[in-house]
């Protein structure tokens, strides 16, 4: 008779989940919680949906705190005091700078929505899909 596995508790299977969330690696989850890499690896197959939706979750909470910042920051440079002692080349690197972050968060989220897309359009029966196969040899006629 074999010896049974350890079973891990929910709390450290919620553990897992949360680190991998927040994007770290299988090997270094498996170091961090003290599991094996295959323990990690089957607590993230069990619960896919859940799992990215979290990790999508996290993400939305690091760009909302991203914003709160940069529009914090825009409230203070607009300052009329601010502005009489920030020099013309500090006020450009400024603008530049934020209008870069703007930009590629304009960026991701397109991606975002694309990837979205595809994973819809695969997700999709294939009974809806239509495949037109010219795999029938034309026959000439005797005439």
């Amino acid at each position: 008779m074999m010896p049974s596995k350890n079973k891990i508790d929910d709390k450290t299977k919620e553990q897992i989940r949360q680190l991998l969330a927040e994007g770290l690696a299988k090997n270094a989850v498996a170091k961090k919680v003290g599991v094996s890499w295959a323990t990690v690896d089957k607590v993230s197959k069990e619960e896919k949906d859940s799992l990215e939706n979290l990790r999508e979750q996290k993400k939305e909470q690091w760009i909302e705190e991203a914003w709160k910042t940069i529009n914090l920051y825009m409230k203070h440079v607009q300052d009329p005091k601010v502005i009489q002692r920030t020099s013309a080349r500090d006020s450009a690197i400024l603008i530049g700078t934020l209008h870069d972050k703007m930009l590629k968060a304009k960026e991701l989220e397109l991606k975002r929505q694309e990837l979205e897309l595809k994973k819809q359009e695969l997700e999709q029966p294939q009974t809806s899909r239509v495949i037109i196969v010219d795999d029938i040899p034309e026959v000439e006629g005797d005439e």
